[in-house]
C-alpha cells in the first residue's frame, strides 16, 4: 500500500484541526480523548516536517524554461487531490455517523423478534442458530442459548469445558444478566410498537429507548467476543477471563465484608461495592450514591430479609435491578478490558503485596475502571488536587501537574516546543488568558459547561416554609477540573485500596451537594437610571415607617425576605473555630482567594495582574464584619502563591472536602454564624455515622446537622440556625 501524498497529510490534519477538543473535554492521561488528541498533535508535527521538505525540495529545482507548465500542473493535480480528499472525508464522516460509538440514535419501532437477535450476532461473526423462539449464538468458546417465547431465558456454555454439566448453566449471574437486558429491550420495544404501553416509566420516547437498549445489547455482546477471543487463544483454561469479574468480586468481599448488617449508604463511606454483571458483562463497583438514589432504593426494597452474603440492608437483586432507573444518582466504576491503542501508556508498577490477585494480561488489551456510565457528564467532574492523588496512587510517585499545560487550552503549537521531550503523563493547570486572569474551576466544569464565573448564586427554599428562602452566593474555586473517565489498573489491590476510591468518593459528595440546586452565574447588577424621589411623587419618604414595624424590629420578630448565605469550599485545611486565628490568614489561606500565579513565572509580581493591586480584595470574614473593603498596607508579604497548587504535596494526601456556609445570625444575636460540614476525618462537634463533621461557631447546636446532610440537606442547615435563635 502506497504512502498518502503531502497533499492528502495537509487535508487529514486540517480536517482533524476543524474538530477541537472542548474545554469540558480536556485530553489528560485519564480520559478517553487522550490517545485521540496526541495522535493529532504527532501528526501535525509529522506533516509540518514533510512540508518544510518538500518546499526546501521545490526551492532548489531549476525549472527554468518550463516553470509555467510545471505550476499548471501542479495547480491541476492539487484540485484532483483536494476533491478525492474532500470525497472521502465525506465518506468517512458518514461513516462515523453509522457506526461510531457516539453514532445518533435513530428511532425503532419494530417488534422484538429473535431474528433481530440473530442478526447481531451475525454482524459480530457469530454462529447463529435459529429455532422458533430460541436463538443460538456461538463463537469460538461461548455459546449463548437465548428462549424469548413467554419470559426470557439465557443459559451460557462454553465449548471446551470439559466439566460442564449439560443441564446447568456454567455463568449463572452472566445468565440473568443477559435476561435482564433482553427482557428491558423486549418491553421498550414492545412499547414502543403500541403493543403494550404500560410497561415501564421510563421519562424518555419509548422508540428511543428501545433503539439504545438494543444498542447496549449489542455492544455487550461485542465485549463478550472479545474476551471469547481472548479464551480461544488459553484452550481450555481460557474459561477464566469469563470468570474473572466473580472471583475478583469474591476477593474483594471476602477482604471488606463486616460480621453486623450496615446500612448502604454507610457501607459505601468506607468500601466500594463490587457487582458482577451490573451494566456490563464485567464487574462494576458502586462508589458513590446520593441520598435521594438511596431512599428510593429503601423505599422500593421488599421487605424479605438479606442473606448474609453483604449483610447490608438493600438485597444484591434488588440493587442490581433499581440501580439502572437511577444511574444519574450513582456513581459506577466498571472494570473492563479495552485496547491498549486507547489508553494513555502507564507507568504502573506491578503489585507484589502477599494475598493480592493479579488481574488476567493479555498483549492487545488493559484493563481500566470506567467511569463514563456516570451522567450526564460522561465522567466524574474532579478538582486538580484530586486528579494528581489518583495518578499519584496508581503510578505511586508524587505528580508535577504544573510541567504540563491542559491541551485544550493550548494557543498555538509554537507554544509546544518539542514535542519528543514532553511527557504526557502528567496532569496540567488550565492556562490564563491574555489579562492575566485563571484558567476555568471545576466548578465551572460541574454547573456551567458553556462559560466560566467567578461567583454563582441558589435560592434555597423550606419545603415547610420554617425559615426565609436562603439567598447563596457561591465562590468557585480557583483550582481547575478535569473529567475522571478511565484509570488503569493491574491488580485487585490497586482497585480495592480504600484511598483510591475515598478520593473519588470526598469528589462525589462535592458535586451531590453542589447539583441538588440550580446555580447561575452571578451577573452585574446594572446602576438603575435616576428616577424622582418618593416626595417628589407626592408619596410617603422611603425612611418613613410604621409603628408596629418598628416595634417588631426592636422584638426581633421581623422576618426578612431573604438571608444571604456566603459558600466557600476550602481546597486547603482550615483550623478549628475554636482555635484562635488571624483572622486575614486562616480565611486568605483557607479558601483560596487569591488567584494562583501566571504559568511559567514564580515572581511575586505574577500574582495578580495588571492593575489588581489597586482593587478592592474582598475577603470572606474579614471584608464582612468590617463592612466594607479591605486596607491593602496590613504588612503582609504577598511575594509567594496563596495557591495550594503550587505548594509541595505528597503523591497521596489530600484535604477533606469542605463546604463552608457563613451567614448573618439570628436576632438577637450579632456577627455571623459559621457551618463547616466536612467528609471524611476531620474536627467538629458533631459526627454522623457516615462520616460526616459538623464544626459551627460557638453557641450553635450541632447535634442535629450530621443526619440532616446525610439526608441531603446541607443547604438547609443555615435556615435551621436561623429558626432554631
Amino acid at each position: 500500500m502506497s504512502h498518502p501524498s503531502l497533499l492528502t497529510a495537509v487535508h487529514d490534519v486540517l480536517v482533524q484541526s476543524a474538530l477541537p477538543v472542548q474545554a469540558t473535554e480536556s485530553a489528560h492521561p485519564l480520559s478517553i480523548e487522550y490517545t485521540t488528541v496526541t495522535a493529532q498533535l504527532g501528526a501535525v508535527i509529522n506533516t509540518t516536517h514533510r512540508l518544510n521538505h518538500a518546499l526546501s525540495q521545490l526551492n532548489d529545482l531549476p525549472l527554468g524554461e518550463n516553470a509555467t507548465k510545471f505550476v499548471a500542473l501542479m495547480k491541476e493535480h492539487t484540485a484532483l487531490t483536494s476533491s478525492i480528499n474532500q470525497s472521502a472525508a465525506a465518506s468517512a464522516s458518514l461513516s462515523s455517523l453509522l457506526r461510531g460509538d457516539n453514532r445518533a440514535i435513530y428511532p425503532d419501532t419494530s417488534l422484538p423478534h429473535p431474528a433481530k437477535i440473530a442478526e447481531w450476532g451475525r454482524n459480530l461473526g457469530m454462529e447463529v442458530f435459529v429455532d422458533g423462539s430460541t436463538t443460538v449464538l456461538a463463537g469460538k468458546v461461548l455459546v449463548l442459548d437465548v428462549d424469548i417465547n413467554d419470559y426470557v431465558a439465557v443459559k451460557t456454555s462454553f465449548a471446551n469445558n470439559t466439566n460442564s454439566n449439560g443441564n446447568s448453566s456454567a455463568a449463572p449471574e452472566l445468565d440473568i444478566f443477559l435476561a435482564r437486558e433482553v427482557t428491558r429491550w423486549i418491553n421498550a420495544a414492545r412499547c414502543a410498537a403500541g403493543i403494550d404501553t404500560a410497561v415501564g416509566h421510563s421519562r424518555e420516547d419509548p422508540a428511543i429507548e428501545a433503539a439504545r437498549r438494543s444498542r447496549a445489547i449489542q455492544e455487550h455482546l461485542r465485549y463478550l467476543m472479545i474476551l471469547d477471543g481472548l479464551a480461544a487463544a488459553e484452550n481450555e483454561k481460557g474459561l477464566r477471563w469469563f470468570m474473572e469479574p466473580v472471583v475478583v468480586s469474591d476477593h474483594i468481599r471476602k477482604q471488606v465484608v463486616s460480621p453486623r448488617m450496615q446500612t448502604l449508604d454507610k457501607f459505601l463511606t468506607q468500601h466500594a461495592l463490587p457487582l458482577p454483571f451490573l451494566v456490563t458483562p464485567s464487574l462494576s463497583f458502586i462508589v458513590w450514591l446520593s441520598p435521594r438514589g438511596y431512599l428510593q432504593l429503601l423505599r422500593s426494597s421488599p421487605s424479605s430479609k438479606q442473606s448474609s452474603m453483604w449483610n447490608i440492608d438493600i438485597p444484591i437483586a434488588h440493587l442490581k435491578t433499581s440501580l439502572l432507573d437511577i444511574l444519574e444518582d450513582v456513581t459506577i466504576a466498571t472494570l473492563r478490558l479495552v485496547p491498549c491503542a486507547e489508553v494513555a501508556k502507564s507507568k504502573m508498577n506491578s503489585s507484589d503485596v502477599p494475598g493480592d490477585h493479579t488481574l488476567l494480561s493479555a498483549p492487545s488489551q488493559m484493563w481500566v475502571l470506567d467511569f463514563t456510565a456516570k451522567l450526564p457528564q460522561n465522567g466524574v467532574v474532579m478538582c486538580q488536587n484530586r486528579m494528581r492523588v489518583i495518578q499519584g496512587i496508581i503510578e505511586s510517585r508524587p505528580i508535577d501537574l504544573v510541567s504540563m499545560g491542559s491541551m485544550s487550552s493550548m494557543g498555538s503549537i509554537s507554544s509546544l516546543g518539542n514535542m519528543s521531550n514532553m511527557n504526557f503523563g502528567e496532569f496540567g493547570v488550565a492556562s490564563t488568558n491574555g489579562s492575566g486572569g485563571t484558567g476555568r474551576s471545576w466548578v465551572d466544569l460541574l454547573v456551567n459547561k458553556n462559560s466560566s464565573a467567578e461567583y454563582y448564586t441558589a435560592t434555597y427554599k423550606s419545603p415547610n416554609d420554617i425559615h426565609p428562602p436562603l439567598h447563596l452566593r457561591l465562590l468557585a474555586p480557583l483550582e481547575p477540573g478535569f473529567l475522571l473517565q478511565r484509570v488503569p489498573v493491574r491488580s485487585v489491590i490497586q482497585i480495592s485500596r480504600s484511598i483510591f476510591f475515598q478520593v473519588v468518593r470526598e469528589q462525589c459528595w462535592l458535586n451531590e451537594s453542589l447539583s441538588i440546586l440550580q446555580w447561575s452565574p452571578e451577573t452585574q447588577v446594572l446602576q438603575s437610571p435616576q428616577r424622582l424621589s418618593n416626595a417628589q411623587q407626592g408619596m410617603q419618604p422611603e425612611d418613613a415607617a410604621s409603628t408596629t414595624l418598628l416595634a417588631s424590629v426592636l422584638a426581633g420578630t421581623v422576618a426578612p425576605q431573604s438571608i444571604p448565605v456566603n459558600v466557600y469550599l476550602p481546597f486547603s485545611p482550615l483550623s478549628a473555630l475554636s482555635q484562635p486565628a488571624d483572622p486575614f490568614t486562616s480565611q486568605h489561606s483557607g479558601l483560596g482567594m487569591g488567584p494562583p500565579a501566571s504559568a511559567g513565572s514564580s515572581s511575586g509580581a505574577s500574582l495578580f495582574g495588571p492593575g489588581d493591586l489597586e482593587m478592592e480584595m474582598d475577603i470572606p470574614g474579614l471584608s464582612m464584619s468590617m463592612g466594607g473593603s479591605v486596607d491593602m498596607d496590613l504588612g503582609i508579604d504577598l511575594s509567594t502563591s496563596a495557591d495550594p497548587m503550587q505548594q509541595p504535596h505528597g503523591s497521596e494526601t489530600c484535604p477533606p472536602p469542605m463546604i463552608v456556609l457563613t451567614s448573618p445570625g439570628p436576632v438577637p444575636r450579632n456577627g455571623l454564624v459559621e457551618i463547616r460540614v466536612m467528609l471524611g476525618e476531620g474536627h467538629g462537634s458533631a459526627v454522623g455515622e457516615n462520616g460526616v463533621w459538623v464544626e459551627a461557631s460557638p453557641g450553635v447546636e450541632t447535634g442535629y446537622m450530621p443526619d440532616v446532610v446525610r439526608r441531603g440537606g446541607v443547604w438547609s442547615l443555615p435556615g435551621r440556625v436561623w429558626n432554631k435563635g
